[in-house]
């Protein structure tokens, strides 16, 4: 009974954020706009408005979706890392690589070597901090961020440079994958891409992982009481090395189903901090796979409403960004949602002493 009140707390606190979040974004439209209600109205049901501001809400969730999955299982281990930017580059890089020089394969073979590959580059390229967090106890914080310029910076050097498409110009890209390759739309008047389907497929795939599967209890029970873990028998090491790969592989996933579902070839700084905003996905989410799934979805909204909103009104889409940062401050005052929650426990646990006494008397 403990368990399902903190998550309707937990629940209801999330929830009261996003409508403070929208609440303190709509007041400031009343102050800098001429017509607040049809700014307020574009917001709202802009992204609702058509098939096509439909379709383009859920293609912006897709990599959403996978940098939230990504965090949300290294947030499980007590991780912090906040590398999941760099992994989808290399991961992107990687898949990128795969679908440019490996030649004579069938699409249906080909597309799951360039996933797979792209799954690979990250997993490696998360190992890194994941081992020095292990082994050497370095800040994951720290490692994580500079490793995210690391990657950024090298894969930009290699796509300007040696493996730089003669025939794009003054534009740094990649030759074009083939067109066999790409995730196409679903139809024209629904122009969603088939990663959709990889995506909810991930959320599935890590939902069972982290509450089905004995490493999924270990990784949980690492995060929750490390020692305790230990003593049973845990080695923790190996658990925590093992969450960044899988975040590193997630994240290296989101990369390449990007670049297949949207631009068609890998560019240059293809990423809008896709992994940064993963941070706060997993955030909203408290770190569970089917809340990421909505979480992703909302976001996304959030930024689409922007867009309309621009488009429709006199406010500027910045003002989604400013929801957006709202939204991080509310969700992340946990010190609230623990009070709230050691309250309620501190009241179970009195009637539970009430119901001892009463029953010791009769």
């Amino acid at each position: 009974m403990n368990q399902k009140r903190f998550l309707y707390l937990d629940l209801m606190g999330i929830i009261g954020a996003a409508v403070m979040a929208l609440l303190c974004g709509f007041i400031i439209i009343l102050f800098v706009s001429e017509q607040p209600i049809e700014a307020i109205s574009a917001f709202i049901l802009g992204p609702f408005s058509n098939a096509f501001n439909v379709s383009t809400l859920i293609n912006k969730a897709i990599p959403l979706i996978f940098t939230g999955l990504a965090l949300a299982v290294v947030f499980q281990t007590n991780v912090f890392s906040m590398g999941a930017e760099g992994q989808l580059y290399v991961g992107g890089f990687i898949g990128a690589l795969s679908a440019v020089y490996i030649p004579g394969l069938s699409p249906w073979v080909h597309i799951p070597v360039i996933l797979v590959s792209a799954m690979i580059g990250g997993a490696l390229f998360g190992a890194i901090p994941g081992v020095l967090k292990a082994r050497w106890n370095a800040n994951e914080v720290v490692t994580t961020l500079m490793l995210n310029y690391v990657a950024i910076i090298l894969t930009s050097y290699f796509v300007n440079n040696v493996f730089k498409d003669p025939e794009s110009g003054g534009y740094a890209r990649m030759p074009y994958f083939d067109k066999d390759l790409l995730l196409h739309k679903i139809s024209n008047s629904f122009p969603v891409h088939y990663g959709i389907f990889i995506a909810v497929a991930a959320v599935i795939v890590v939902y069972l992982l982290l509450y089905k599967t004995k490493l999924g209890y270990e990784l949980r029970l690492v995060g929750k009481n490390d020692k305790f873990a230990l003593y049973g028998g845990i080695k923790t090491k190996r658990i925590i090395v093992y969450s960044v790969m899988i975040s590193g592989a997630l994240a290296g996933l989101a990369g390449i189903v990007e670049l297949l579902g949207i631009h068609g070839t890998y560019k240059d700084n293809f990423s809008a901090d896709l992994g940064f905003d993963g941070i706060i996905i997993a955030l909203l989410a408290r770190n569970n796979p089917l809340g990421v799934l909505l979480s992703a979805l909302f976001y996304a909204y959030l930024q689409v409403g922007g867009q309309v909103m621009q488009a429709e009104s006199d406010v500027s889409r910045e003002l989604s960004v400013i929801i957006q940062v709202l939204l991080v401050l509310f969700v992340s005052a946990q010190a609230v949602f623990n009070y709230l929650k050691q309250r309620a426990m501190l009241k179970q646990q009195k009637r539970n002493r009430e119901k001892k006494v009463n029953a010791n008397v009769v």
